[in-house]
């Protein structure tokens, strides 16, 4: 039911033409926004958006996140991702993050961006966050483990004087692996409203966010057991492998001051060699 790895070129082709899609979701939420709309406004955007474009299931539904919340300030939970009635302010930074499923293909994609024009400061973190597309490849390419690039990672941040905020996202991961869906049967959709936090993160039996989480909970539940690698990626013991074959939703998120950005894209793990599934997306154009 559920498929991690041996992904066939067209599949492969498959989830590139999703994740795009995925991005252009985002980013036409992302024009809409103005000052004074609030996280659920841009949430509710999204949700319809990716209906109209077939998406009515997800893996984890849209995330928006405004000003300082971007830098997912103390205390956080992961009930703090959920949409609030914080207004969006002129100049505000936006973290906008979907992990949308087409047709049983589970991306996940974040972009960030700014209400107003970016100010030089944003954009230097916008720039300082991009160099880990490189670093986190180069190390993969290069036989390091999870561990040792989450490590790195988080120490090449913290050198420059940043916060490292993925260890605020679930299970603290720089990255997890994504998925293809191939027996949905009758999941039930994710609902538009009411957009509270019930009906925000729908995880009861039998939703696609259940079924694939099952399987994160199965996986991680190994790993404990006999050591092998878990489908998340994050600093902890339990990484100290290879990537495993597949595709992995790699995301950093740095803060500075009120200003969190993070970019999400999926890498490619062959056995042989590691790519980006895909150099049309939208950090790179915004660099």
């Amino acid at each position: 039911m559920i498929k991690s790895d041996g992904f066939s070129d067209t599949q492969i082709d498959q989830f590139r033409r999703w994740q795009r899609l995925s991005f252009g979701v985002l980013r036409e939420v992302a024009d809409q926004l103005v000052p004074g709309m609030t996280e659920r406004d841009a949430t509710r955007l999204a949700v319809k958006a990716f209906a109209r474009e077939g998406a009515r299931r997800y893996f984890h539904p849209p995330v928006a996140l405004f000003g300082v919340r971007t830098t997912c300030p103390e205390p956080w939970t992961t009930q703090s991702f959920y949409p609030t009635d914080y207004a969006l302010g002129e100049d505000d930074p936006i973290i906008m993050d979907a992990s949308p499923m087409f047709d049983g293909f589970v991306v996940d994609t974040s972009i960030s961006c700014t209400a107003g024009p970016a100010s030089a400061e944003y954009a230097q973190v916008l720039a300082d966050n991009l160099v880990y597309r490189d670093r986190v490849l180069e190390a993969v390419r290069a036989g390091a483990t999870c561990r040792e690039i989450a490590v790195d990672v988080d120490q090449h941040l913290t050198s420059r004087g940043y916060r490292n905020r993925h260890g605020k996202h679930p299970e603290a991961v720089l990255g997890h692996q994504v998925v293809h869906l191939s027996d949905r049967g009758m999941l039930p959709d994710t609902p538009i409203e009411p957009f509270s936090p019930a009906g925000y993160a729908p995880i009861g039996g039998g939703t696609p966010s259940a079924v694939v989480l099952g399987w994160f909970i199965k996986g991680i539940a190994a790993a404990h057991a006999d050591g092998s690698m878990p489908p998340t990626w994050n600093d902890t013991p339990l990484c100290s492998h290879l990537a495993s074959s597949g595709l992995w939703a790699v995301e950093p998120h740095i803060g500075l001051g009120g200003i969190g950005v993070k970019w999400e894209e999926l890498l490619v793990v062959d056995g042989r060699d590691a790519y980006w599934l895909d150099d049309q997306v939208p950090h790179l154009s915004t660099t």
